[in-house]
């Protein structure tokens, strides 16, 4: 048996739009027929949902050499092709070629399909290729094409051009043409334009802006992040530090973008004032395990008639001009009297039991740890009532990001609040190369609708307005020489000469269901499925592309209505969030047997009783605030189950164990801070 080495590379498309690598796997085999064909195999196991990414029709294939590098067998290696190239005969390490003798247009759009400053023959090769011969994506080709009419861009290095490239690349949409990448360009390069060498008015009305985004603000808050970053002159290594920061998915980043997002106009506020808002909290790392005092601490510096936020270490926050409220649920003989409803207003939380509304003094209140409570601002005119829930650890404040978005007092979301949740019983990962998602079980979307709507054909129904099959891209077939191998591809034509392309069958439905106050809504959706199209094997048609293509619709209908957006929205990527949303169903489960129900209070009732005692046990704050909120989450997501069943009984009990836990929180944390002054 002989070595080979097979190498996939990725499309144009893939590799820019979802960074896409080259794959590389050394098999044994007899010949190189069968090695391409096992790796096909392979790949379509390994990465069943990216085969589109790559170019398997035309895989580099080769025998392993004595001297040349070579991945390890039988599996996929995503840095050898990086690492090593392929010179026609045999692998080899990689050689760059001199950034600076080569032409501006080839190296910007280079820059732009691999990602990174040095540039290898053979990436060079492909460039040239694809600028000269390709239709794919255009956007890159006139970017570069723009950009190298540029003077100052050809006498850029290496790094400062990657960053006009991408930052050009990030604003301009797929149509960008080259003179819309030009203007971008300059826009970009312009720092302080003089009056006198501005352009006409009407040429400035009609110039691209590069505008600011949520991708920018993300990109700012990890400059600030990494610190000795002066905003005014950030460098594009600087950029690339930040990027990474990102893609690890840091905490502080993390809770800090989620915070800044849902912050009024953010967009609008200068990018000093949010570096430095960012910098000052780098130096409180105690923000980051209190959602509570973070809010507090964002309104203090971006908000109006904000609030002063002062560390008090150990994890407490004074807050000037607040209301205290109590943490916990009891209502006192005070908060018991009667308020008059027009007076008023609720907040995004909900609390079982109304607080007073006589207006107090304003004062100084402590925000201890994440499950306290968080505080309202006192208005002159008329006095706020704060409808608290008993979920207040940071992860709730993540975990229910959406309900927090789309408010309380929105009947236009009505329906997407009630559905927007998917139980992860009926969902399944999807993962590949440059993509990693979550697939929802069509069924289980219908009988969600059937649930909300009624029976279909009743309450909801659709009609197929229109079917019809799309060509997709030209097939093609190998040519042949007289030792049977491959020299050249031509393109398959009908008996009139026309091409001979894949089809893709595509449906219109109306969707139609009734609201809530008994009218009748509809509207119109598609659905997709590749019917006719080419693989390694041949030509290959779906049976079920009618039935897919319907269902495809049917489930884009219901997405827009909000059904199952948790999953379109991304959060079900947050394993925190999975793991909360799939403990409330598994509860609610349960609560239909009465043997469960006993079982799960019985669980949870022992699950204190350790928790508690391991809580006495812990020697640092944070272990202890670990233990607590984990707990707080748990008890909390069954006080709220029951309150939704009307077990006021159980809910009652249940925030008595929440208050328990919140005391017993308090006495550790005392002892703690008396051990650290002691010592």
């Amino acid at each position: 048996m002989t070595t080979f080495i097979c190498v996939f590379e990725p499309t144009t498309e893939a590799r820019t739009n979802n960074g896409a690598v080259s794959l590389t796997i050394a098999l044994n085999a007899a010949n190189a027929k069968i090695a391409a064909a096992t790796a096909m195999i392979k790949l379509s196991e390994v990465f069943p949902d990216s085969m589109d990414n790559f170019n398997v029709d035309e895989p580099i294939i080769c025998e392993d050499a004595v001297g040349s590098p070579r991945p390890a067998l039988d599996q996929f290696d995503e840095k050898f092709a990086i690492e090593n190239e392929f010179d026609g005969e045999k692998w080899q390490p990689i050689k760059y070629k001199e950034f600076k003798k080569l032409a501006t247009k080839p190296r910007v759009a280079a820059l732009l399909m691999f990602g990174k400053t040095q540039i290898t023959d053979k990436e060079y090769t492909f460039t040239l290729k694809y600028l000269n011969e390709s239709t794919e994506d255009p956007k890159v080709r006139n970017i570069a094409t723009g950009l190298a009419e540029i003077t100052k861009v050809s006498l850029m290095d290496a790094d400062a051009t990657m960053e006009i490239a991408q930052a050009v690349y990030e604003h301009a949409d797929d149509e960008v043409t080259i003179e819309d990448a030009k203007a971008l360009g300059e826009s970009w390069l312009e720092d302080e334009p003089k009056v006198d060498s501005l352009p006409p008015k009407e040429i400035i009305e009609e110039a691209p802006v590069l505008k600011r985004d949520y991708a920018e603000l993300d990109i700012e808050i990890a400059l600030a992040l990494l610190g000795d970053v002066d905003i005014n002159q950030v460098k594009s290594a600087d950029v690339r530090k930040a990027k990474e920061l990102i893609n690890t998915d840091d905490k502080a980043w993390k809770r800090l973008s989620m915070d800044l997002r849902t912050f009024p106009s953010v967009l609008d506020i200068p990018r000093e004032n949010i570096f430095a808002l960012v910098t000052e909290a780098r130096e409180k790392p105690e923000l980051f395990d209190d959602a509570n005092a973070r809010k507090a601490f964002i309104d203090s510096k971006l908000g109006t008639n904000s609030p002063k936020v002062t560390s008090l270490g150990s994890g407490r926050f004074a807050v000037d001009n607040l209301d205290a409220k109590p943490a916990n649920d009891e209502t006192t003989k005070e908060e018991a009297e009667p308020v008059k409803p027009e007076k008023q207003k609720r907040s995004s939380k909900k609390k079982d039991s109304p607080a007073k509304t006589e207006k107090e003094p304003v004062k100084e209140v402590v925000v201890e740890t994440e499950q306290a409570q968080a505080p309202v601002v006192n208005h002159p005119v008329e006095p706020v009532v704060e409808i608290a829930n008993v979920q207040q650890d940071d992860f709730e404040q993540r975990a229910t990001v959406l309900e927090e978005v789309l408010g309380n007092h929105n009947d236009n979301l009505s329906i997407w609040k009630r559905v927007q949740r998917t139980d992860s019983r009926f969902t399944k990962p999807i993962e590949g190369m440059g993509f990693i998602g979550t697939s929802i079980n069509g069924t289980y979307m219908i009988m969600r609708a059937t649930e909300i709507f009624g029976p279909i054909g009743s309450g909801w129904n659709y009609e197929v307005i229109e079917e019809k099959l799309i060509d997709g891209k030209p097939l093609t077939e190998p040519v042949l020489d007289e030792r049977n191998k491959q020299v050249a591809t031509r393109f398959l034509r009908n008996g009139d000469g026309s091409l001979f392309c894949e089809k893709n069958h595509s449906v219109k439905i109306k969707f139609w269901y009734i609201t809530p106050n008994g009218t009748r809504a509809e509207f119109e959706s598609y659905g997709a499925t590749p019917y006719l199209y080419q693989t390694q094997y041949g030509l290959k048609t779906d049976g079920e592309v009618i039935k897919k293509s319907l269902t495809d619709a049917i489930k884009k209908a219901l997405s827009m209505l909000g059904f199952s957006s948790d999953v379109f929205m991304g959060m079900h990527d947050n394993p925190e969030y999975v793991a909360s949303n799939k403990l409330e169903y598994e509860i609610k489960a349960a609560t239909d047997n009465a043997e469960d129900v006993t079982r799960i209070r019985k669980e949870l009732d022992e699950k204190f009783t350790k928790h508690t005692e391991t809580m006495r046990s812990a020697v640092t704050q944070n272990e202890l605030r670990g233990i607590a909120s984990a707990l707080t989450r748990e008890i909390a997501t069954h006080a709220k189950l029951a309150k939704e069943r009307g077990d006021s009984e159980y809910e009652k009990y249940l925030n008595g164990r929440l208050r328990r836990l919140k005391e017993i929180e308090n006495e550790c944390l005392d002892q703690l801070k008396q051990k650290e002054e002691a010592i």
